[in-house]
């Protein structure tokens, strides 16, 4: 084991479970700067785990090009920013799922502000079952958590890739306690890996409750959920279109903005059936409001790595 190898290791682990554990038993504001500081520090280094797990640091420079192209009129200077800020964002929603087992997260529902939630909670008293769209945006997993403290029971398809053996052990259990903290606000709702545990999302449906799916994961395949987003029609991963359609549920999409330490903003969409003759265009208008918040808040999207990752449908 090379020099550099044992110390990525020790950096993980001194990452995972000292540094974020420590920063969530601060009081808030505190927490907040040092995770700021924390991600400035990854963005200079460009530390990230899944770089530190392949060995290979590709986060930077992938993300630096996303900017180029979601921001073409952009100044180098501007590019560079963002790209440190996606670091920033980042470490920030590391920090808060380091929160959801050491922190009463339950004030935050009264500090936050929600749009468009109402349909979704009437929806579900109906017994009727939603597939819901979000990105690895801003603070994506605090607004699953809210979604549960106004009500809404929900469910979240996470995915093993965290489980990979070249994945340092701290990283692993990081994810563990992450998704476990999230499940004690989800009314009942689960975490679960879609390569493992892929018929509990369709029971969870078929009970007339709400599963969350992310929408910016890309796919070689074919059989594509193929939708206009970020000014190309891309091929996006199929899964919510081909679950949806099998447990006949409605389709919305939300984003959740970080305002400020403590504070967030959770914007739902309306609730659309699918479409019955051809069911990937009810997709259309979720992807034009997620690709909106991308293309206003950039460097908050913090998966711009995966753009590279593309194809466009032809």
């Amino acid at each position: 084991m090379s020099w550099r190898t044992v110390l990525s290791r020790a950096w993980q682990w001194f990452d995972y479970r000292v540094i974020l554990p420590g920063l969530a038993r601060l009081p808030l504001p505190v927490g907040a700067l040092l995770a700021q500081w924390r991600g400035l520090f990854n963005g200079w280094l460009d530390l990230e785990w899944r770089s530190l797990s392949l060995q290979q640091r590709f986060v930077y420079d992938a993300t630096y090009a996303a900017q180029q192209q979601l921001c073409p009129q952009a100044t180098p200077q501007q590019w560079r920013r963002q790209t440190r800020q996606r670091f920033v964002v980042n470490s920030r929603e590391e920090w808060e799922a380091s929160l959801f087992l050491r922190y009463p997260v339950e004030q935050f529902k009264a500090a936050s502000t929600v749009y468009g939630l109402q349909e979704w909670l009437v929806a579900q008293r109906l017994g009727q079952p939603m597939v819901l769209l979000t990105p690895h945006f801003d603070s994506f997993c605090m607004g699953i958590v809210l979604l549960g403290l106004h009500g809404l029971k929900v469910h979240a398809v996470s995915s093993a890739v965290v489980e990979d053996p070249r994945v340092h052990p701290a990283v692993r259990r990081f994810y563990w306690q992450k998704y476990r903290g999230m499940e004690r606000y989800m009314n009942g709702g689960l975490i679960r890996h879609q390569e493992q545990d892929n018929r509990h999302f369709y029971r969870a449906l078929q009970q007339g409750e709400a599963v969350v799916i992310l929408a910016d994961l890309p796919t070689p395949n074919q059989q594509s959920l193929v939708v206009p987003f970020l000014d190309q029609l891309r091929c996006m991963a199929s899964g919510p279109l081909r679950v949806a359609q099998k447990t006949h549920s409605l389709v919305g999409a939300f984003v959740c903005l970080h305002e400020r330490t403590g504070q967030y903003r959770l914007m739902c969409t309306p609730l659309r059936s699918l479409d019955a003759e051809l069911p990937a265009r009810s997709f259309v208008p979720l992807y034009a409001f997620l690709d909106a918040y991308i293309h206003r808040y950039p460097a908050r999207w913090w998966a711009a790595d995966l753009l590279r990752a593309y194809h466009n449908a032809t």
